[in-house]
This record gives structure tokens, C-alpha cells and sequence, in this order.
């Protein structure tokens, strides 16, 4: 079979991830360019769905020239840089006015890079009913959660409902990351559950350069990466931290909510270090003694696969982590608890029981959920598509 080209639109930008930010979406497409495969790849920036936002692209994504590639075109509301023979980058802020046109410009920019045997793989379900016009062979859509129980979409779950009957009805292949997501579109024949990886590599090489933000911090530590925003249950924390005055909480990433913030900063042996990029994140899993996933049960929460779990156990951390978070595949790696009472026992027993072949036993649980054979799963699917 031929190489095919694919027109992937993103629930990030390409910014983002080059800043750090880390998601599926990101390590699909890395995959994807290593790929003997995929010919060409035009990754869409995440198409804005308001004018806040819209503003937000334009500043960081057409007016801010991309520190590597060739920008080979610019307008006042779009941009195209040529990033490597295999991957162009494409950002446009006016979807949220007009997302017909908005398809319009990508279906040009295809033409323009003489794509051929198109694949549309999308991350982004508020497109997706606009996508029939691109012209491709093969529609995919990777469920990544739920967005109509997201909070931060709230104002658009008519808009996406609309859009995931659409996916249900058209799209000729849907991964999903959790098997709860499968009830989204029926339990559908081309429905796939594929859940998440890991970069085995990344997170397995020690660190041995350590910031003193982590290193002087008293043993020993409860940690948790990621950004911490409402799924996370911040009361249960701060109740854990002082049922646990001898352990140290660590939680290693942006803070939403002003309100969080200072509840977790007022109490002693909490300590909030901010955000701290893919590259840095392995040096902190390391210095954790146990992981937390400390996630509020919700049907959102329950529509997701957490990658920090696959990234914990990769360092062959104990984690504890919420019942029906989407830790529950690794059920036999590690400690799940419904509350701050289980939490604190399971950090106890994580604590006691760690060892060296508990250690191992982890890194083993993960072996085989790298992002390339996760990849390669959906490669083989959408070829034996694109043969019939």
C-alpha cells in the first residue's frame, strides 16, 4: 500500500507542545511523522471556538514565527509553516466565526501541499461535522474524553453532542482511550479502545541533575504532576497533608483556582511548585516515594485514561489513585481508594510494601503500552481500512 496523507486537527497548538505540554494528541503525531506510512502531515492548531481564544491563536500562533520550521505563508488570520519535508503546521484563528470557510482554508492548504489518499484524524470533536468537505478517503476520530462533561465547555455541549452523533454516523474509525467512552457512540463495530502510553525512555533514565525546589524537600514525599484544576480533589489533599504531618504532599504543576491555591499553600507540609515541562517531569516522578491520582468522581473522570498513571508506574513509583479515574486497568499495580480515609491507609500500605520487585513489577505493567506499539495498533487499523 501506498504512503497516505493526513490532515490531523488538534486539541492543542504545535506551540504548546514545543513549550512543554504534553497529551495523546502530541505523541500520536510524533509517531505518525516517524511513520514509513504517512507521507505528509498537515497538523491543524486547535481551531478556536471564541474570540478570546481566537485572540489568543493569532498572538501565539500567526504572529509568533515557530522557533524551528519555514513559515511559507502568512495573513492577517493564518499561517503555514513548513516544519520538515514530512510535517506542516497550520494555524487559523477564524473558526469560532465561520467554520465552513475555516475547512475551506485547510482543503486549500492540502491542494497546495498536493495531498493525496487523505486521511482526516481528529482530536477536536467541535469539527468534526464540519470535516465531510476536505475530501478524504478515511474519516478517524480519537476520543480522548469526554468534552460535553468538560467544564471548560459547558457553553458548547449542544454544539458537541451535535458533533459526537456526527462521529457516531460518519466517522469510518473512533479510538477511544477508555472503555466507559465507548458507550459515547454506541458500542459501535469501528469503535476501538486504544488506551494511552508512555515514552518508556523518557521516564525510565535516571535524573540525577535535581532542582533544590524538590531536593530539599523533607522525606518522604507524596507527589502528584499535572495540571491541578477541578477534577482534582484539593479538600481530600489538604486533608491527607495533615492527617500525614510526617509526609511531605508535592504537587508539581499549575494551579487553576486562586481558592485552591491558597488552601494548599496554608498548610505546612503541602508544598506547590508549578508548572514544570515534559522534559522536567521525570526528575520529579523520581523523587516521589508514592504518586497520587487524587481525581473527584465524576462522569467526565470516568471517561478518561490518565497518562500520568503510565508515567508513574514507568518509574516504578506505588501510586494510589481514585476508584473510576481510569487507573482500574492497572488494578494489580496499584492502590485504588474512594476516599480521604482509603487514600491515607493505601499510603501507608504503598510506603511499607514498596521494594525493588514491587518496583519492577510496575516498570512491567507498562512495558508494553509505549507510544509506538500504541501507534502501530492504529496504524494497522486504518490500513486494513484504507485496503477495503
Amino acid at each position: 500500500m501506498h504512503p497516505f496523507d493526513v490532515i490531523m486537527l488538534n486539541m492543542s497548538s504545535y506551540a504548546e507542545w514545543l513549550h512543554g505540554v504534553n497529551n495523546r494528541n502530541y505523541h500520536v503525531l510524533d509517531e505518525l511523522v516517524r511513520s514509513s506510512d504517512v507521507r505528509s502531515i498537515l497538523a491543524v492548531d486547535y481551531p478556536p471556538l471564541t474570540f478570546k481564544r481566537a485572540l489568543r491563536n493569532y498572538k501565539e500562533n500567526v504572529l509568533m514565527s515557530l522557533p524551528e520550521g519555514k513559515v511559507r505563508y502568512r495573513s492577517l488570520t493564518e499561517r503555514l509553516t513548513e516544519i520538515s519535508d514530512k510535517l506542516s503546521v497550520y494555524s487559523n484563528c477564524t473558526f469560532y466565526k465561520s467554520p465552513e470557510r475555516f475547512m475551506q482554508r485547510i482543503k486549500a492548504v492540502a491542494e497546495r501541499l498536493e495531498f493525496r489518499d487523505m486521511v482526516v484524524w481528529s482530536f477536536f470533536p467541535p469539527a468534526m461535522k464540519h470535516t465531510g468537505s476536505l475530501g478524504q478517503r478515511l474519516t478517524v476520530f480519537d476520543a480522548v474524553d469526554n468534552w460535553a462533561e468538560h467544564s471548560s465547555y459547558r457553553q458548547f455541549v449542544p454544539m458537541l453532542k451535535e458533533n459526537y452523533t456526527y462521529i457516531k454516523e460518519k466517522a469510518d474509525i473512533i479510538f477511544t482511550v477508555a472503555d466507559e467512552l465507548q458507550k459515547l457512540i454506541d458500542n459501535q463495530p469501528n469503535a476501538y479502545w486504544i488506551p494511552n502510553g508512555v515514552d518508556l525512555a523518557h521516564y525510565q533514565t535516571p535524573r540525577r541533575l535535581i532542582n533544590r525546589d524538590i531536593a530539599d524537600i523533607p522525606r518522604p514525599i507524596v507527589g502528584y504532576i499535572g495540571i491541578i484544576q477541578d477534577r482534582v480533589d484539593v479538600d481530600m489533599i489538604v486533608e491527607l497533608a495533615r492527617m500525614n504531618p510526617n509526609k511531605s504532599f508535592v504537587m508539581v504543576g499549575p494551579v487553576w483556582s486562586d481558592r485552591d491555591k491558597q488552601r494548599l499553600e496554608t498548610q505546612e507540609n503541602i508544598h506547590v511548585l508549578g508548572y514544570k515541562s515534559y522534559d522536567e517531569a521525570p526528575a520529579y516522578i523520581q523523587q516521589f516515594d508514592v504518586a497520587l491520582i487524587p481525581h473527584k468522581t465524576s462522569p467526565f473522570i470516568t471517561s478518561t485514561n490518565p497518562m500520568k498513571v503510565y508515567e508513574y508506574l514507568a518509574c516504578g513509583k506505588p501510586v494510589v489513585a481514585s476508584r473510576q479515574s481510569g487507573a482500574e486497568m492497572f488494578e494489580d499495580a496499584v492502590y485504588l481508594a474512594s476516599d480521604a480515609a482509603e487514600f491515607h491507609s493505601s499510603i501507608g500500605r504503598a510506603l511499607a510494601e514498596d521494594s525493588s520487585e514491587k518496583q519492577l513489577m510496575r516498570r512491567d505493567a507498562v512495558r508494553e503500552y509505549s507510544w509506538s506499539n500504541t501507534v502501530s495498533q492504529m496504524l494497522m487499523i486504518v490500513k486494513k481500512k484504507l485496503t477495503y
